[in-house]
């Protein structure tokens, strides 16, 4: 593991209150790297605690009292570490460090659990690390609201007794843009959390801690992308298993499923996300796009998912091109700009442990074919996959409800699936069968 060169903070504590007893929001200057990063991947750069929301405080005296408490007891810090970006270059992240204040009593140390999350937005204020702290982060202008939605799956990994850490990805929170569905640099966010995890002060995972990974939607594409490129970038991690939810494994199926939905906005992201990885890709797209389509980009370029769903809901991005074609055909049509998708599919490497896929039969977000296929190419390549369709029948198609409810439904089994790895037990496989 590597080791922090600067680490400010402390132990895991509760913060200071602000005036008049409010919480004291994230000081911006948190989110500024240093201009001199630590050359190693997985460092640790700094720390700074934060209450979570609906976590109880500390009672000094009265730990027996915190302790019964299961999750609700739990200490919060951020965190900022090192890590490699879309274009390969070093870059400093932020997240979140989360640890029951209950003593780890299982057998070896306390197990992590990294979970990544679903799509948050653009904007520096939809990052998980200020979401967890209140449940909405407040932009007052232009009026913009974030979400702290994962705060529901945190809890459940957190009753089981896992360490969380959350990663905000790349350019969410710190500066820059944030590298939406990029296949590599979100991976290298949940391999490098992982890395840093136990440099946290306060944290009880020990060295080279028992490490599962999960995450649904865009988490789910995260998650799946760290478990294939575990065995290459971080190999020394002791990953021992991974949960996808409704990942986005084929980037052009899922730009294609969200037009003209409630999500029709994060087509945008996905457009923006590209260009951040690759900015000479900006001409080409530009080049297709009505003085609409320009607006759209870069009003979505500093949002919250909410905010995009309630700005540009339903309408087609056909009506954003000079053509009348829609973002798929536009993106299928130009070779550059295909081979730059075709970079994000996730399938082509070979996760080295067991891997379960979430993949809800209806959902009108991330289509199911997709997900599905991705299990199939890692079933082609010997991984123990556990695929497991949702069967919810369709509700109110456009309004991602088919996306939305599985999360929360499936949220036992997939918690239970991510214990039972730590445990040890047989993964589930049944490839061939699904």
């Amino acid at each position: 593991m590597t080791t922090a060169v600067s680490v400010a903070g402390g132990v895991l504590a509760a913060p200071v209150a602000g005036a008049q007893g409010s919480v004291a929001e994230p000081a911006p200057a948190f989110y500024q790297p240093p201009a001199d990063l630590p050359a190693s991947v997985g460092a640790l750069v700094r720390t700074e605690a934060f209450p979570l929301a609906g976590a109880i405080p500390p009672i000094p005296g009265a730990e027996v009292l915190t302790d019964g408490a299961g999750p609700f007891s739990t200490d919060a810090q951020r965190i900022m570490y090192t890590s490699v970006g879309s274009r390969n270059q070093p870059i400093a992240v932020t997240g979140t460090y989360l640890q029951p204040r209950a003593p780890w009593t299982g057998p070896g140390t306390r197990p992590l659990a990294v979970l990544a999350p679903g799509t948050q937005g653009m904007g520096d204020y939809c990052a998980p690390s200020k979401t967890f702290q209140s449940l909405v982060s407040v932009r007052p202008e232009p009026l913009g609201l974030g979400f702290g939605y994962e705060i529901l799956f945190t809890y459940a990994l957190l009753a089981r007794g896992f360490a969380v850490a959350v990663p905000d990805y790349e350019g969410l929170g710190t500066p820059g843009t944030h590298a939406y569905l990029n296949r590599e640099s979100a991976a290298r966010s949940v391999l490098d959390i992982a890395r840093a995890a136990d440099q946290v002060p306060g944290s009880d995972i020990g060295a080279d801690p028992r490490t599962v990974f999960a995450g649904y939607s865009q988490g789910g594409a995260a998650a799946a992308a760290a478990a294939e490129l575990h065995p290459h970038y971080a190999p020394e991690i002791d990953l021992l298993g991974t949960s996808a939810g409704s990942p986005p494994a084929d980037l052009l199926a899922t730009i294609d499923s969200l037009d003209g939905s409630l999500l029709t906005g994060v087509v945008g992201f996905a457009l923006n996300g590209l260009v951040q990885a690759a900015p000479e890709l900006g001409p080409l797209i530009d080049a297709h796009l009505n003085d609409s389509g320009r607006a759209m980009l870069a009003t979505t370029s500093d949002q919250c998912i909410v905010d995009a769903g309630l700005q540009y809901f339903t309408p087609s991005t056909e009506s954003y091109t000079l053509s009348g074609r829609s973002a798929r055909d536009v993106l299928r049509e130009d070779p550059v700009l295909m081979q730059a998708v075709d970079r994000q599919r996730i399938g082509r490497l070979k996760p080295s442990t067991p891997v379960q896929i979430l993949s809800p039969l209806n959902d009108d977000a991330v289509p199911s074919p997709q997900s599905q296929q991705l299990g199939r190419d890692w079933c082609a390549q010997d991984v123990a996959v556990d695929m497991v369709i949702d069967p919810l029948p369709p509700v109110a198609t456009g309004l991602t409800l088919n996306h939305a409810v599985p999360l929360i439904t499936n949220l036992g089994g997939t918690t239970q699936y991510l214990v039972d790895r730590v445990d040890g037990r047989p993964a589930p496989v049944n490839c061939g069968t699904y």
